[in-house]
């Protein structure tokens, strides 16, 4: 038995499968919790000795304990924003999305708006985008926009008409407005084009930018109890202005923060930064860094972003999409020449940095940069490569020797994938998120969802990290695919180590927090094929219960 100390538990799982998570991936059949922290671990009979006269005794029956899920890469209070409205994510058809839009829309006040989002072309059976013909005949009286997982929503004529959008709006700098045959708008709204209607809608994504302190609480406090259901117990909240901390602050100083909260502040590449002096301040007079903060609350990374999306064809890459003879050329989110000093000028202030980058080039230019300030002065920052979709042998080795840690999101598979094969070539599919061969060359790994832009179910990332598969069926090939074991140390260790806090959290051994997760079935004995099936059954945080399947 492995025990931390003599206090008699609060809680005592026993008859389980306890995934520890440690160095040699061992389990054990109970764990007992006291004061917030894992008292100890070992078989059966030893720790229901423990038991006091008030310990909660709980019977797994035979499922899985596994560490509190880190989502270490999300944007939580957005999720809480589309929460109140439509999470189109997975809806099978175009005429199936527009039926749900009418069913919100006769409960509604005629001129009301309807929001929602994370929908992708390939999840529909009729390979297309959604455009305002499918919605307008749903929603006469209601304006609606619905948020594609990354660069483009589609508007219904309510929505175009109160944004004053018509035959004859130009395209904005940086967007273009999606328009029919005869160049009347469709209600496809591309990158900044989409701020056209954001400007008069009345919500986060309306009022201003990012929305009243209020409303970004409110989204916070509505998605808390959606994460806990699907076992997530951590977060990184990625790219975080100023009011959007306070909110945190507010939600934590009121004792309602339910989950333990990274903020990343938003830096270089980041069009949402209501406060472009905001995080030169943090680094400079206020004297901050990565880390600042407790076990609820922290300030994590710096977060940067060189280029944009790769079902948008905005990734910065060598080679071609699928049918397109050139690379087409488009603004970076950064100015490249400055990359170098910036990261410099973060990591010699005790700052690591996450930048966002997909395309070959991209991931090149950030390991590079992150790699020269990491020789110069080897100090442990934790950097991160978020998404980091093509990484070469080269970029691994950097990777590994400066320990840049590769934030992935299998789950993009899971909601992608079956639309590569009109998108990519084999080459870039088999080699997409390699998450393989980070393992094999020593890069450290995390695994998020990057909600909205991917379902918060976690369990779907696991499966296609896994299977390397989408939701439809589609394999990307299993040469870069991982274990289950790899993956549940990504979801969970992997997150803790990318913020420094390896020795509090993201393991089950004695003096770790008590963040935990009940799963409905032994992960050891679960087909691949149904690891996408997974059901919490409960959640445990700070060793209490924050969430129970009823």
């Amino acid at each position: 038995m492995k025990h931390s100390l003599c206090n008699i538990p609060d809680i005592i799982i026993h008859n389980a499968c306890v995934h520890l998570v440690d160095d040699e991936n061992s389990t054990e059949q109970a764990i007992a919790v006291s004061d917030g922290k894992i008292l100890a671990v070992g078989n059966n009979s030893e720790i229901l000795s423990l038991a006091g006269e008030d310990t909660k005794i709980i019977n797994a029956d035979g499922a899985s304990v596994i560490p509190g899920i880190n989502d270490s890469h999300c944007h939580m209070w957005e999720a809480g924003m589309l929460m109140e409205g439509i999470i189109t994510f997975g809806i099978p058809s175009i005429k199936e999305l527009a039926e749900l839009v009418g069913e919100y829309t006769k409960k509604m006040q005629p001129g009301q708006w309807l929001q929602g989002g994370s929908w992708i072309e390939s999840q529909f059976v009729e390979g297309r985008m959604p455009t305002k013909y499918d919605l307008d005949p749903y929603s006469p009286e209601n304006p609606v926009v619905l948020e594609r997982i990354f660069s483009t929503c589609c508007a219904n004529s309510a929505a175009l008409k109160a944004a004053g959008i018509t035959k004859e709006t130009p395209d904005p700098k940086g967007g273009t407005i999606g328009r029919d045959e005869n160049g009347e708008p469709n209600g496809l709204l591309f990158r900044s084009a989409k701020q056209l209607v954001r400007d008069v809608m009345p919500s986060a994504f309306g009022d201003s930018k990012f929305g009243s302190g209020e409303q970004i609480t409110l989204a916070i406090r509505r998605a808390q109890d959606e994460f806990l259901r699907y076992g997530i117990t951590s977060i990184m909240e990625a790219g975080v202005t100023p009011s959007m901390i306070r909110a945190y602050q507010r939600i934590r100083n009121n004792g309602e923060l339910k989950l333990r909260v990274n903020l990343m502040p938003c830096w270089h590449g980041f069009a949402i930064n209501e406060d472009e002096d905001f995080s030169d301040r943090l680094i400079g007079e206020l004297g901050l860094s990565s880390g600042f903060g407790d076990e609820w609350l922290r300030i994590g990374n710096l977060k940067m972003a060189i280029d944009g999306g790769l079902t948008s064809k905005t990734s910065l890459r060598t080679w071609n999409y699928v049918g397109d003879d050139n690379i087409e050329e488009f603004p970076l989110r950064l100015d490249l020449n400055e990359l170098d000093g910036w990261v410099k000028e973060a990591h010699d202030n005790d700052w690591g940095v996450g930048i966002h980058v997909m395309g070959d080039v991209a991931v090149k230019k950030a390991a590079e940069a992150i790699y020269s300030a990491y020789k110069e002065n080897p100090a442990d920052r934790r950097h991160q490569l978020i998404h980091c979709y093509y990484a070469d042998e080269d970029v691994l080795k950097m990777m590994a020797e400066a320990d840049i840690i590769m934030a992935a999101q299998p789950a993009f598979i899971y909601n992608e994938a079956d639309g590569y094969p009109k998108l990519l070539h084999e080459e870039q599919q088999r080699t997409f998120m390699p998450l393989r061969s980070a393992i094999d060359a020593g890069v450290n790994i995390s695994m998020s969802t990057d909600i909205p832009s991917a379902h918060h179910n976690p369990f779907w990332g696991m499966y296609s990290a896994v299977t390397r598969k989408g939701m439809h069926g589609h394999c990307l090939g299993k040469e870069e695919a991982i274990t289950m074991q790899e993956a549940l140390r990504a979801m969970t260790k992997g997150g803790a180590y990318m913020s420094k806090e390896e020795n509090i959290k993201g393991s089950l051994l004695p003096g770790m927090l008590a963040d935990m997760v009940i799963l409905d079935r032994n992960l050891n004995n679960t087909h691949e094929e149904d690891i996408r099936n997974v059901v919490v059954e409960m959640t445990i945080v700070d060793g209490k219960i924050a969430y129970e399947r009823s």
